[in-house]
């Protein structure tokens, strides 16, 4: 089953296998269009004015049927019967029951009324960003800010729905999500705020007030709205509190509800020195009657040893939770001393250095390539140090970033669309002396010998953008075995004949531009 992204970087996938999106740019763009708009038939002549429209009529629509034509080159065969895009002479439409899987429907045909478990993770996990980035047409941008608002509105009812069910964890994690995709709303952290405290976790839910607070004044150069702060008063004074159901038509901006707090508790008869029997015990049968001034300073010592150890009992019930509960931290590894990468190029296979540039090893270069040509022509090894890691963290997310940019020449005029992918090693090198031949089984790497076999990740990209790579399974395969750790070797696996991108280098002067490991992980 054919398998497309839209959110994000997009990205299609046949059989568990990436394949190219469809070339020149505006054949793919007509045909998200298409699949945007999948439940309808779609004028001719509207496609037509949407896509050309500077063009003069008849011109436009020659173009639109050259397009049609191109991108219906570029689709898998369709099943019999099943044609992917249904035209007529005034009409064209992305067939409604095409056997394929879209991002964009998980979004609009959700019914949280109705949806289990299963439905609520696929939502959550198949936005992964805002709708075609990269692309900034008119319709674009509205499409873009529709589904980004729906996305939002059904994170906002799962909350609801799990703060109902008394599911704080689940809710805590929901909030997380809404929170990446809309993070400068302010409302999002009064829900973890609340669902902390909720949760018995005063410190964290303290926490994320500072984050919130540190949030706005660094990107909106703002303060914490009124019902924020109360929402953190509240929960310094131990009060009882909760934050109203979400409904982003009719709420007020930002509106919360405090009960009213409880009163505080009554002083033990023990913090008083005047408990009972106290008296009686001091003159029991047998015993000295204890004189009134001695028996004011017993009383003032108990006391005194009752508050010391109300306030050790008290520290413990804060700061309990606290030592308890492991918040998630985020690591970034970058540069050359945590990083170590080389390229291997077809060109020189036993060199480990380009004779027409100089006789520096590959793995000082600030930049290499990456190119196709019907298969991937050259590679790139990476590998991270991970040894400063908590040997027991749990890690929840890793995630590789990496920068390319086209190489154009004359005869390569314009960008072409690629699919980068990261296998994980399973041979050892080094990175000075690493060649296209060595010290591999066969030249360029073997498949399922001196790299795994399917991808450990998979990005696509058109023009100078980043991709990301989920190194997830792997960094905590790493961490539980570091002598596996022989990190990725990176490499074009989908594109047209010729593709051709430079790959920024752990040895790139902009630090910014280096690829990065991004570690999300519980101590």
């Amino acid at each position: 089953m054919l398998r497309i992204h839209l959110f994000g970087h997009p990205q299609v996938i046949e059989e568990g296998q990436p394949r190219p999106l469809p070339t020149p740019p505006k054949v793919f763009e007509l045909w998200a269009y298409l699949l945007l708009h999948r439940r309808d038939a779609l004028g001719r002549d509207h496609l037509a004015y949407t896509f050309w429209l500077d063009v003069p009529e008849e011109e436009a629509r020659a173009k639109l049927r050259r397009h049609l034509h191109l991108l219906r080159r570029q689709l898998p065969p369709p099943a019999a019967g099943a044609p992917w895009i249904l035209s007529t002479r005034h009409t064209v439409q992305w067939n409604p029951d095409a056997p394929c899987w879209l991002d964009v429907a998980v979004v609009e045909d959700l019914d949280p009324e109705t949806a289990d478990e299963d439905q609520w993770m696929a939502l959550l996990d198949g936005y992964r960003g805002e709708l075609l980035t990269g692309l900034y047409a008119d319709w674009v941008l509205i499409e873009r800010e529709r589904l980004h608002q729906r996305f939002l509105h059904l994170c906002e009812m799962r909350i609801e729905q799990q703060r109902a069910a008394g599911d704080l964890s689940g809710a805590i994690a929901t909030t997380r999500r809404l929170l990446a995709h809309d993070p400068l709303r302010e409302e999002p952290y009064r829900y973890l705020m609340e669902f902390y405290y909720r949760a018995g976790d005063r410190a964290a839910a303290l926490r994320e007030f500072e984050r919130c607070e540190a949030m706005l004044h660094d990107e909106l150069n703002a303060s914490p709205m009124p019902e924020t702060l109360a929402l953190r008063d509240a929960i310094l004074r131990d009060a009882v509190v909760s934050t109203p159901a979400p409904d982003r038509d009719t709420r007020p901006a930002n509106d919360i509800h405090l009960a009213q707090a409880r009163a505080g508790p009554r002083p033990s008869p023990a913090a008083t020195g005047r408990g009972p029997g106290f008296e009686s015990m001091a003159n029991a049968p047998g015993r000295r009657p204890v004189p009134p001034q001695s028996r004011r300073r017993w009383s003032g010592l108990v006391a005194i040893a009752a508050l010391v150890l109300a306030l050790v009992v008290a520290s413990a019930v804060i700061l309990l939770p606290t030592l308890l509960h492991r918040e998630p931290e985020t690591a970034s590894i970058s540069g050359p001393r945590m990083v170590q990468d080389t390229w291997l190029n077809f060109a020189y296979p036993d060199l480990p250095y380009d004779p027409e540039l100089s006789r520096d090893p590959y793995a000082t270069y600030p930049q290499v390539h990456l190119s196709y040509w019907g298969y991937p022509y050259d590679r790139v090894l990476i590998r991270f140090d991970l040894s400063w890691l908590p040997p027991r963290a749990e890690v929840q997310q890793a995630t590789l970033h990496l920068y390319l940019e086209p190489f154009l020449n004359e005869d390569v005029l314009e960008p072409r669309p690629a699919t980068i992918s990261a296998f994980r090693l399973l041979t050892p090198w080094e990175a000075d002396t690493a060649t296209f031949n060595s010290p591999w089984s066969q030249p360029g790497l073997a498949a399922g010998v001196d790299y795994a076999a399917a991808p450990q990740g998979s990005d696509s990209l058109y023009g100078s953008d980043w991709v990301d790579l989920d190194m997830s399974e792997a960094v905590r395969d790493w961490l539980a075995h570091p002598d596996r750790n022989f990190g990725v070797v990176v490499m074009i696996t989908a594109a047209p004949r010729g593709a051709h991108y430079w790959v920024d280098t752990s040895d790139y002067p902009l630090p910014d531009r280096r690829p990065r490991l991004d570690i999300v992980y519980t101590p």
